[in-house]
């Protein structure tokens, strides 16, 4: 399974405080999401705020990426929405 993170699109918060990244996936675009929980806890994200999970994002991308990436191969591509719990 071929998996990459163009970065063609930024990552963006959602309306449920996610943090949505864009994954090409076997040449398909699909949009993966790590959680606000999972932001606050591994990441060091100080509030809900966009600009401090947007933050916590870029600095834990390598780990976020490496995890959906993990979680695509086992799912077989689909979207992921990686939790806390996926970072322990």
């Amino acid at each position: 399974m071929d998996i990459s993170f163009p970065n063609l699109v930024m990552p963006k918060v959602t309306a449920m405080g996610t943090i949505s990244f864009q994954t090409l996936v076997d040449g398909h675009y699909i949009w993966c999401e790590i959680s606000c929980e999972a932001l606050r806890e591994q990441f060091g994200a100080y509030s809900m705020d966009c600009n401090d999970l947007l933050y916590s994002f870029y600095n834990g991308k390598k780990q976020i990426f490496q995890a959906a990436r993990d979680y695509l191969e086992i799912n077989g591509g689909r979207p992921v929405l990686l939790m806390a719990a996926n970072f322990r």
